[in-house]
């Protein structure tokens, strides 16, 4: 075998590590502006599993080299939100090297972006059944249960993902969310770990409707605050603020934030004009 050969077969392995994108925490997201970025962007606290000498066994040059290009392709067709081809070749990548469990998860996850929910769960089960304790497997099979409304099976899952990795900021995001309607003070408690680990706005947000839940305006207040402080001019952060204080009947303030973006982002028009209703504004949301 030349030189070149083994260089390009060798390069599988090093594709796979780095090409498995962390489980991106997507559940219930506010709707992206169609002018935002494509490239999903990695969550922190997420796991990202190297290519075990385990996953390897069974693996030729040839097919090694064949599951490279496929796993690239899969990399470039999610940058360009192109779903069906990153799910075609993910699944052409996993099929070629079966024992590879990375691989299945990798197919788990294009698929859930893709919204085909039922091969995603397909994805995981099979690198689960290579390796059962994945954390990676179990808390993206634990998104997938949850962007299908299976809240009890993600939730389940996610109590073993946090026994096994209490820093996971990810996965403390994803329990927090499942359990505010149920239990908020049990939300409130994983969402505040969450954000000792990593302040962001979207913990931020959750941490707000928490509070509502609770009954304790002050504090909701403050974190919807720390919310638009942390990313004044994300037009999702914004129109998530503008629809927390809509819900509270503070239809004043959420026109006016709803007017800052609709200044950068004129599609938030019929959201502007629906709460101009809400507040009793017939003239200004009949213009809106």
């Amino acid at each position: 075998m030349d030189r070149k050969t083994i260089s390009i077969a060798f390069l599988f392995f090093l594709m796979v590590v780095c090409l498995l994108p962390a489980q991106t925490f997507e559940v219930n997201q506010p709707a992206a502006s169609s002018k935002a970025s494509k490239k999903k962007p990695k969550q922190p606290g997420s796991t990202q599993p190297a290519l075990s000498q385990e996953n390897s066994n069974g693996i030729g040059w040839g097919s090694g080299i064949e599951v490279a290009r496929e796993a690239r392709a899969v990399q470039q067709a999610l940058e360009k939100n192109d779903f069906r081809a990153a799910i075609t070749s993910a699944n052409r990548a996993a099929n070629a090297a079966p024992q590879n469990a990375d691989l299945w998860f990798l197919l788990g996850y294009a698929a859930r972006l893709g919204g085909d929910y039922r091969l995603s769960l397909q994805g995981y089960q099979r690198g689960l059944q290579r390796k059962p304790s994945s954390i990676q497997g179990l808390s993206g099979m634990a998104q997938t249960y949850a962007k299908m409304g299976k809240n009890a099976e993600a939730q389940d899952l996610l109590k073993k993902v946090l026994a096994a990795n209490p820093k996971s900021v990810t996965d403390l995001q994803l329990a927090g969310e499942l359990a505010l309607n149920s239990d908020p003070n049990t939300a409130l408690d994983l969402l505040k770990r969450a954000d000792a680990l990593q302040a962001n706005a979207r913990t931020d947000l959750l941490i707000g409707r928490a509070y509502q839940k609770l009954n304790q305006p002050e504090q909701y207040k403050q974190y919807l605050n720390r919310a638009q402080s942390r990313a004044p001019n994300d037009p999702n952060v914004l129109r998530a603020v503008a629809a927390a204080y809509r819900d509270t009947g503070n239809y004043a303030e959420s026109v006016n934030i709803l007017q800052r973006v609709v200044a950068r982002h004129p599609e938030a028009l019929s959201e502007l004009g629906y709460t101009y209703g809400l507040g009793g504004k017939k003239k200004e949301a009949a213009d809106a």
